[in-house]
């Protein structure tokens, strides 16, 4: 099988300082990406083409999976649909260099996040803002669908509400640049408080807890912000639609497209797909909204309709 892989885009143990890329992390440890994730990165790769895209894989193993030139060519679709975009990368993660000589080596060596059963959930919270310490960027989930370009300075140091009550902040979108304090600061509660029972709390909550202390920012006000080097974003930039309405997205019309489902994303820059609530059960389909969300995010067509 011909693959138009570049070499370049394979980057073993690596990590480069770009406050305008974008990036994703997948820590089940698999070293793949399933249709929807793939959907997610090209999407954000199409709209964003002066970007670079960085994708954080967690394999298997130290040696890198795609280490020879015949696994090169028995490579899976969604390396094929990558491979496509000159602007992104994927970054193989040797986790215990990775958090080496950071707050954070303590928590990670320690291995109390190894007895959670939130463990794969702990190490994104923890590895992403990480990241976003190290080299700066825009952080998106691998279930966040771009529906247009990131440009603008309302994405450069911002922040985004889960929801329209203005509560608390996702922690699935965030951009800050390298070394922000705002970074800094939750890194430092996560290396002194980790809870191995608590879902939540390394990730919406922490930020939200920061913003609150440092910020005085109020839950449901967001101009009580007093931190000019952070924005807030409202979540009609990529929470259009709340959990316990995620079932619109993929609804089943045939060729009829729910007026009122496009009218809420259509001010959306990308779209929250709920992976943990949809995915195992409601694969992503082309006969249902997400046709128009496919038409709008040039994201694949073919490899969605095989994973229905």
């Amino acid at each position: 099988m011909k693959t138009n892989l570049l070499p370049s885009q394979w980057i073993p143990f690596n990590i480069t300082s770009n406050n305008r890329r974008i990036f994703f992390h997948e820590t089940s440890g698999n070293a793949q990406l399933n249709f929807q994730q793939c959907c997610a990165v090209e999407s954000a790769a199409k709209h964003n083409p002066d970007r670079p895209v960085q994708v954080f894989l967690r394999p298997f193993a130290t040696d890198c999976p795609f280490h020879s030139e015949s696994t090169l060519f028995q490579s899976p679709p969604w390396l094929d649909v990558l491979s496509q975009y000159p602007n992104v990368d994927v970054i193989l993660v040797n986790e215990d260099r990775y958090f080496a000589g950071t707050q954070l080596q303590d928590w990670y060596e320690k291995g109390e996040w190894l007895k959670s059963q939130h463990k794969v959930a702990h190490l994104s919270d923890y590895i992403r803002i990480l990241t976003l310490y190290k080299g700066g960027g825009l952080y998106l989930d691998t279930d966040i669908l771009t529906l247009k370009t990131y440009q603008g300075d309302m994405f450069r140091n911002c922040l985004v509400y889960g929801s329209g009550r203005m509560e608390v902040f996702s922690n699935g979108v965030m951009h800050l640049e390298r070394g922000h304090w705002l970074s800094a600061e939750i890194i430092r509660l996560l290396a002194e408080e980790y809870d191995k029972e608590a879902y939540a709390y390394h990730g919406p909550a922490v930020v939200s807890e920061v913003m609150g202390r440092m910020c005085g920012v109020v839950a449901g006000h967001s101009n009580s912000n007093h931190c000019e080097d952070v924005k807030l974003l409202s979540d009609r930039f990529f929470y259009p639609i709340e959990a316990p309405f995620s079932h619109v997205i993929f609804n089943d019309h045939g060729n009829k497209t729910d007026k009122e489902t496009l009218i809420k994303i259509r001010k959306s820059y990308g779209l929250h797909l709920w992976n943990s609530l949809s995915y195992v059960h409601q694969p992503v389909r082309i006969d249902s909204n997400q046709n128009f969300l496919g038409s709008r995010s040039s994201t694949l067509s073919a490899l969605c309709r095989k994973s229905s």
